[in-house]
């Protein structure tokens, strides 16, 4: 959709209603976003990154003597702002756990993936003076994915005792679904197996290139938490701005939607497969995060199991788009409305 727009606006100024409304549900876009210069941007914004990301990483397999440098630099560096998490190394990134250079620049491009376009754009915006300051969306985005990133590196460091590098590096791979791996995550604690189970739920964000609920989502039912304790639940504010109730309501319904898909997904797998729960549960959120990374007992799985895992990714991959496309329908059917009764909570 990003590649045909692109092209279709380098012809023209113009693309159809309906492709603007699929684009901004797919980018999930605030409100009177530009999505013409929102595109255009993300082409521009992906190229200069993943070029940059290429040339550091291809200097540094070249010092290190690596086959083809060339091509190893430029399939990783896209590999990780895509959060792909494919490798040219059967071990992933296990041969490199103590290489600075290449474990932070590719943490580094995975972030820039995860983050989403709305970020650098704000960004960008506020250093020409086009903008005082960043949107509401770029604010949480930031703090969330940095709150993630200290927490989880903290607490993986102190139960581990490793490194501050492994433990970014684990962390940054998990929450922004990339699935690199430079350690054999089955030697992990259950602790950290459990807060990587977390931040993989919690995922990337709006626009970017990874899954999971989204840090904005997490933002949104904070809160309602907060509205709720202080006693004003119809007026949902974060960082002291109001949240709109679409926003809000979309936020707990993919919340809630991917929860149960979880709950349901791995119920299944543990039906149909002998490993322990936490395992399973490591697998099956790693597959609806599509994340990747895995506990090494994916190839021992029963073919039910992997079945399951293969559908529970895409519908990974696709839900949040089909939840975004539906909120843009805006039917509305007044047979449906029920007499209105209030319930216990």
């Amino acid at each position: 959709m990003t590649l045909t727009s692109f092209f279709i606006l380098s012809r023209s100024d113009s693309i159809s209603t309906q492709r603007i409304k699929i684009l901004s549900a797919e980018f999930t876009l605030p409100e009177n976003f530009n999505i013409k210069s929102f595109i255009k941007n993300v082409i521009v914004y992906t190229f200069i990154i993943e070029l940059l990301g290429a040339l550091v990483l291809f200097f540094q397999f070249k010092h290190l003597g690596v086959n083809t440098p060339l091509w190893s630099g430029f399939f990783h560096s896209v590999s990780a702002f895509a959060t792909a998490g494919f490798s040219l190394y059967s071990d992933s990134l296990m041969g490199f756990q103590n290489n600075a250079v290449i474990c932070i620049t590719i943490a580094i491009l995975c972030y820039l993936g995860s983050i989403g376009f709305i970020v650098p754009m704000d960004i960008y915006k506020c250093i020409k003076g086009e903008k005082k300051e960043i949107t509401l969306t770029s604010k949480i985005i930031i703090l969330i994915t940095l709150l993630i990133c200290l927490v989880g590196t903290v607490i993986y460091t102190l139960d581990m005792n490793s490194s501050i590098l492994e433990a970014f590096f684990q962390i940054a791979s998990a929450s922004t679904t990339a699935g690199f791996n430079s350690i054999n995550l089955a030697n992990l604690s259950n602790a950290v197996l459990f807060v990587m189970i977390f931040v993989m739920i919690i995922g990337a964000s709006p626009s970017g290139t990874g899954g999971g609920i989204k840090t904005t989502t997490i933002s949104a039912l904070l809160g309602v938490i907060n509205s709720v304790k202080d006693g004003h639940p119809d007026n949902i504010t974060f960082l002291k701005k109001k949240i709109p109730p679409n926003r809000v309501m979309t936020a707990v319904a993919n919340a809630t939607t991917y929860v149960l898909l979880l709950a349901v997904s791995t119920t299944l797998v543990c039906f149909f497969d002998t490993h322990s729960f936490l395992e399973l549960c490591f697998e099956t959120t790693s597959a609806l995060g599509t994340v990747g990374l895995s506990l090494g007992i994916t190839s021992e799985l029963s073919d039910w199991a992997k079945i399951i895992l293969t559908v529970t990714m895409f519908l990974g991959r696709v839900g949040p788009l089909t939840l975004g496309i539906a909120f843009f329908q805006q039917k509305y059917n007044s047979k449906v409305i029920s007499q209105k009764e209030d319930i216990a909570v």
